[in-house]
């Protein structure tokens, strides 16, 4: 399903350090040439974008967005033949903390558009009015996050390259049924491959079984629930899957070398364990 905005009305919201805009360009609109200045997310709603950045030619294509860096050239063609529906958020590079553009320089240029992105924008643009000083820094805050949700993306968008369909499918399986009874034929029915091809996937892409991944998630899940809430131990160990305590509890042990208790009271004064 096709993602869209809540309206075509021209809308721009600002602050010192972020922009956010949204314009429906005519047919054969164009843009430029002109010189980057921010870091600048482009959502193609409908339509599309070609864009001349430097000597590199980039194709945004509706429901996709790209990732545009300062101090490049660019020249925006838009679709010839119907409107271009354009949505922008652009940082200034003061404002951008440095792993974010060390990541960008490394990041693909172009993504599918997904809601998490299209939220965090539209979440921009449809901010109302307010005190200067708040309002300005929460704007920027989303459109760091916005950016940010880039780099997430990407880093899906590469894991899925790397890691095949049913082995995504199990990991999916396992999260969404974590507190229920899941047995090696249930994850493989969900990942839609023989019980054996599951083994042989997530030893050669993981290196373990799907089983021990299983247990070691239910632990992980159940150390965080020890540190996060004050639910009895009983409680956590059934919320993630446990038919006991005792077998939770021996799994934490293993794992931390502490018990539920002890591990309890090393998070709950400032302590912290890898999960």
């Amino acid at each position: 399903m096709a993602i869209t905005n809540l309206s075509r009305i021209n809308r721009r919201r600002a602050a010192p350090a972020v922009t956010f805009g949204d314009v429906v360009y005519p047919q054969g609109g164009m843009l430029g040439p002109r010189v980057q200045q921010d870091y600048q997310l482009v959502i193609i709603y409908e339509g599309e974008a070609r864009v001349q950045v430097e000597s590199d030619e980039l194709t945004v294509l509706s429901q996709h967005v790209a990732l545009l860096l300062p101090g490049r050239r660019e020249t925006f063609q838009f679709a010839r033949e119907h409107a271009t529906h354009h949505t922008w958020c652009a940082v200034t590079p003061q404002a951008v903390p440095p792993d974010i553009q060390e990541a960008a320089a490394r990041l693909p240029s172009c993504l599918p558009l997904t809601h998490r992105i299209h939220t965090l924008v539209e979440y921009g643009l449809s901010l109302p009015p307010g005190p200067p000083g708040v309002t300005d820094q929460l704007l920027l805050a989303v459109g760091l996050a916005a950016l940010r949700a880039y780099l997430f993306e990407a880093e899906l968008a590469r894991q899925a390259r790397d890691v095949p369909e049913a082995v995504r499918r199990a990991l999916h399986c396992m999260e969404a049924h974590l507190a229920e009874p899941l047995d090696l034929a249930r994850i493989s029915r969900a990942a839609s491959v023989t019980p054996q091809h599951l083994i042989r996937l997530f030893r050669r892409h993981l290196g373990l079984t799907p089983a021990r991944y299983l247990w070691q998630l239910r632990t992980r899940r159940g150390v965080e629930l020890l540190g996060e809430t004050g639910l009895s131990i009983e409680a956590i160990a059934e919320r993630v899957g446990f038919q006991s305590p005792f077998h939770f509890s021996r799994l934490v042990r293993r794992s931390y070398q502490r018990s539920p208790r002890e591990l309890r009271r090393l998070l709950w004064q400032g302590g912290s364990v890898e999960v």
